[in-house]
């Protein structure tokens, strides 16, 4: 066990996530104190603001065997970008004398520095908006947030892929329809999102019946907020497993409202091959989808049968082609490094198959450890796997590079192996627009059905969410007080 001794402040969010960058296992118990109990633990950390006329420091000293093995003092004068957020400037000067006590504790430096939160490209999207210089921006990713060279080259290569969708005017204006679909033919081992693979026809057609209620009313609430329709994105759990009529009933009432050919992309994540048949296919495709994701995650079939996926490579492959066949402008194809029992050669392996697809999305996420998930249950230590899962990133990265796919979006998890991130890469002009707006937070996305959330945009780059129902029952009984909640939001002003 680790003692932490917070003294003029209160930050145990920002400590823990701090110290998981370091070790994922060792519990860890917050003290608001200074008086300290050598008796508790063998490594005790104190981690005290210290405040001036002018300015604020953090320092951290750290305790091994009652004695001070390391301390060090991080002014807010060497903080340059929150300088003018209290809360923040003094959150980041604990994390950053947090983060360099335990580089040399456990003699470990990450690539991202002590950012631990999922969006770091925000750090450099704020930097160059207040005006700053790109070379200025980027020597505060490296100097305040000790970011590696690497990870400074790719945040800004996703920068410059994304900044043709960034219109302040235009992404206000806009809102992203968000269709959620809490259905799997089996549960990943992996997987901690709010789904059931326990279901029948009968359940699902009640789900839709509901789904179709509040998207309607979604939808008026948008209209009337004079917000204009970006994109539409179903996601799950696994969508394919809606009967094509449950499709046709819900694009039936977005019809009503919009021209779809005038919606800039739609997406449907077919997700699982066992769930897609050339019929659903041809009614996303009159429906106007025009971009889904077939997700593989593996091409290895011992690996495949580990994680649950009850398929084949082979029905990849064949689902693909048909996909292609139909001719969906678009074709996704999902990739977890990182998975139990994987090496790099079998990364390899199934980033070559995929390569030889020619989607024209590959997302390759580094496996993490996912509350509520089957993975976490059974693992009686969580392991970082650093410079396996680092090999297997190269290994992804070189390739889609030689192939012509480019890295445009990208975000983190916590308890995230290697400490790495999930990149999606994509052919020239073959980005998707939700996956940005959505990840860089820079327009409303209005969600629906159970356990989605609506993120509503304020003023000041603001976001309300609306947390729905999570629970199956709750939300066919209650699905009309989230609506509500989405209705108040937008009208009620800034």
């Amino acid at each position: 066990m680790v003692s932490f001794y917070l003294v003029g402040h209160e930050y145990e969010f920002e400590i823990r996530n701090i110290f998981k960058i370091f070790d994922l296992n060792s519990e860890i118990k917050i003290y608001y104190d200074n008086n300290i109990n050598f008796d508790c633990s063998n490594l005790i950390v104190l981690s005290e603001i210290i405040e001036s006329l002018d300015s604020y420091s953090c320092k951290t000293t750290l305790y091994l065997n009652r004695k001070v093995i390391n301390h060090i003092t991080v002014s807010s004068k060497d903080i340059e970008l929150e300088k003018n957020d209290e809360k923040k400037l003094k959150k980041t000067v604990v994390k950053k004398s947090l983060y360099n006590s335990f580089s040399i504790y456990f003699n470990e430096k990450a690539e991202y520095g002590f950012l631990t939160g999922i969006r770091p490209n925000k750090i450099l999207a704020m930097a160059l908006k207040n005006g700053m210089s790109r070379e200025h921006a980027n020597l505060i990713l490296k100097k305040t947030y000790e970011v590696s060279d690497s990870k400074i080259e790719l945040l800004n290569d996703i920068y410059d892929r994304q900044i043709k969708y960034m219109d302040d005017e235009e992404n206000n204006g806009n809102y992203n329809l968000y269709i959620h679909i809490p259905f799997c033919p089996s549960r990943c081992v992996y997987c901690s999102f709010v789904s059931f693979s326990n279901y029948d026809q009968s359940i699902i057609d009640e789900y839709v019946k509901n789904l179709t209620c509040e998207i309607e009313e979604t939808i008026k609430i948008a209209i009337n907020n004079r917000l204009k329709l970006n994109t539409i994105y179903f996601g799950g759990g696994t969508p394919s497993v809606l009967s094509t009529k449950n499709i046709d009933d819900i694009f039936m009432v977005i019809k009503k409202y919009y021209n779809l050919n005038d919606v800039k992309e739609i997406t449907f994540e077919a997700g699982r091959p066992d769930t897609i048949n050339k019929e659903l296919l041809k009614c996303l495709k009159d429906n106007f989808v025009g971009r889904i994701s077939i997700n593989p995650q593996t091409m290895n079939e011992n690996t495949l049968i580990r994680i649950s996926r009850n398929h084949t490579v082979a029905d990849i492959e064949k689902i693909y082609y048909l996909a292609k066949n139909i001719g969906f402008d678009s074709i996704n194809m999902d990739l977890i490094i990182g998975l139990p029992d994987e090496t790099p050669e079998d990364v390899l392996n199934s980033v070559r198959k995929v390569i030889d697809l020619k989607p024209d999305n590959i997302t390759v996420h580094a496996l993490s450890y996912k509350k509520g998930s089957k993975l976490l249950n059974a693992v009686k230590t969580l392991s970082k796997d650093t410079d396996t899962v680092e090999k297997m990133y190269h290994i992804t990265k070189e390739i889609c590079a030689k192939n012509g796919y480019k890295p445009y979006y990208m975000y983190r998890q916590k308890n995230i192996k290697g400490n790495l991130e999930n990149v999606g890469y994509a052919l020239e002009g073959k980005e998707s627009i939700y996956n940005i707006v959505i990840i860089e937070e820079v327009e409303t996305i209005l969600a629906c059905g159970m356990g989605a959330v609506s993120k509503i945009l304020k003023g000041n780059n603001r976001h309300e969410r609306v947390q729905n129902y999570k629970d199956l029952r709750e939300y066919n009984n209650n699905f009309k007080k989230n609506i509500e909640e989405k209705y108040n939001i937008l009208n009620g002003g800034d």
